[in-house]
């Protein structure tokens, strides 16, 4: 009789659903493309009441994504300007070049880019719609959410895309991702460079750095650090740069540190994007891989929706198993920041030296010799040699996830 009155309980109040999506960032949007575009039509809940409100981003996307979801390359809606240059400055006015290429976005404008695309193929977008509580049952997960007439859902799998504030995924027992780096940014008018800078300074800017993005007539010049006189940081960063363009936008939110989290799913819920930590740990970036992580969490459900309908429990580790033979995956990439961010001004000056003006992923032949002579002169470098080993795996992962 329990079972009985249960089953009309859900039936009559609850609306079922297949699959149920928290958060309408990139994570969470692209999960809801794919899904959609694979005939498994998504309800997707953001809480905010405009998708891509308010901005918490540098608003810079790696080429390497416009290739991977078949974004279009300057589609004027979102795309500002494309940038090829990218200088890394550290102490002593030392500058080691980059080739990370990104195009300069309307973040907001991108987020509806993703919206539309995703409602178009059929999937549901709740806006200023607060899911409240997640409550996993024997067959399907119970769900909350404050701002809908029908407040009530009852969905087979849900992915969790709620950003790096994890209530749910908290209350679900999830790992946080933490700790939390911030990071505060000002939208100034007029183009105060022609490149990406990162500015690096152990001092200044404690386990992070200032950047400056040109764009389209503005630029956005930001900070990210672990100390709390960020604001104070980033003016004197701009005097110091003689950015004096008058102040549109003011930017600040934070960021997972230590880069992905090792469980990503557990019992009906797969977490993607910031909720999973999906940020690479040496840039502080994470759109690519929060997409990428929404895709796969999309196959995933995808495939088990179709092959495991009658399972009273779904196998997730597929999820898990996908996204580990990525390397934005790899402890390297920790191990990469925990070594750099810790490292003095005097180590970065000479690290500068050694590779000043030029690209380092393009050093070959006779030049590799030649760098490694640079290297032997200045023996501190040496005192942690698979340091070097960790500064220069991770730097060529950041190149192609940073953004």
């Amino acid at each position: 009789m329990r079972y009985i009155f249960e089953l009309v309980r859900k039936n009559l109040i609850m609306k079922k659903i297949g699959v149920a999506i928290v958060g309408g960032g990139p994570a969470g949007l692209q999960a809801a493309i794919t899904l959609a575009n694979k005939g498994i039509k998504p309800i997707l809940f953001e809480e905010h009441s405009t998708i891509g409100e308010p901005i918490q981003c540098g608003e810079g996307l790696s080429v390497h994504a416009f290739k991977d979801f078949n974004l279009p390359k300057g589609e004027k809606s979102f795309c500002v300007k494309e940038l090829d240059t990218c200088h890394l400055m550290f102490p002593e006015n030392k500058t080691i070049l980059g080739d990370i290429r990104a195009t300069m976005i309307h973040r907001d404008k991108f987020d509806q880019y993703l919206s539309k695309k995703a409602i178009d193929l059929g999937a549901e977008i709740f806006t200023a719609t607060k899911v409240t509580n997640l409550q996993r049952k024997t067959d399907g997960v119970e769900i909350k959410a404050k701002g809908e007439s029908n407040s009530k859902y009852f969905a087979k799998l849900v992915i969790l895309a709620e950003g790096p504030n994890v209530q749910l995924a908290k209350t679900l027992g999830f790992q946080t991702p933490s700790p939390m780096i911030k990071a505060f940014e000002y939208k100034v008018r007029g183009e105060w460079s022609d490149k990406l800078e990162f500015h690096f300074d152990s001092k200044k800017f404690p386990f992070g750095y200032s950047w400056v993005f040109p764009r389209e007539g503005e630029t956005n010049v930001g900070i990210v650090t672990t100390t709390k006189d960020r604001k104070q940081r980033l003016d004197n960063f701009l005097k110091k740069k003689g950015i004096t363009g008058r102040i549109l936008k003011k930017i600040g939110g934070q960021i997972p540190m230590h880069g992905p989290l090792k469980k990503l799913y557990h019992n009906r819920v797969l977490l993607v994007g910031d909720t999973a930590g999906m940020v690479n740990p040496i840039f502080y970036g994470g759109i690519r891989m929060a997409m990428t992580s929404g895709r796969i969490a999309g196959n995933t459900v995808v495939d088990i929706l179709k092959t495991e309908t009658d399972q009273a429990s779904f196998n997730l580790k597929i999820y898990e198993e996908k996204l580990r033979q990525f390397k934005f995956m790899k402890r390297i990439n920790f191990q990469c920041h925990r070594f750099f961010y810790t490292r003095s001004n005097k180590f970065l000056t000479k690290l500068g030296e050694v590779f000043d003006s030029k690209y380092i992923n393009q050093i070959e032949g006779t030049e590799i010799l030649k760098t490694l002579g640079k290297i032997l002169l200045r023996p501190s470098l040496l005192t942690n040699p698979i340091g070097l080993y960790w500064l220069y795996r991770g730097f060529k992962v950041a190149r192609d996830w940073g953004f």
